[in-house]
């Protein structure tokens, strides 16, 4: 966990972390969004594991995803916009496996910011979008 913290640390500058692959932030975005939403889930609800389980699959989901990045990409600042057009453009060596390549496009998109967020320490904003993302889904 400490080698984990130093690293963390290294990337403490939005430049380092704006340098890292788009693809590479979707996949730290990806974990800290899915960490996010099972804590929110489990400390505001008294269901078991499996049905919290399907609960988080209805935030995590491509279509959920991408219906929150076409929401909150509004409100997004250059960097972060810069970071989701080169995630939204990257090639991808496959396909969405449930989700159109539309959207799977743009949760990667909204997973890329996350993750840049993250990397960056902006842990002010990232708790922003974050839970901007889980109040679009729980309104609806």
């Amino acid at each position: 966990m400490e080698k984990l913290l130093e690293n963390l640390e290294k990337l403490n500058d939005s430049r380092e972390a704006q340098l890292k692959n788009v693809l590479v932030l979707a996949f730290v975005g990806d974990s800290v969004f899915t960490t996010f939403v099972r804590t929110h889930l489990a400390v505001n609800s008294m269901s078991n594991s499996g049905a919290l389980n399907k609960m988080a699959n209805k935030y995590v989901k491509a279509q959920s995803q991408a219906k929150m990045w076409n929401i909150l990409k509004e409100e997004m600042n250059e960097n972060e916009l810069d970071i989701g057009r080169r995630a939204r453009n990257v090639k991808l060596n496959h396909t969405a496996k449930n989700a159109s390549l539309e959207d799977y496009r743009d949760a990667t998109s909204l997973e890329s910011v996350i993750g840049f967020n993250f990397l960056s320490n902006n842990i002010d904003r990232l708790m922003q979008l974050m839970n901007k993302c889980v109040a679009i889904i729980d309104e609806n």
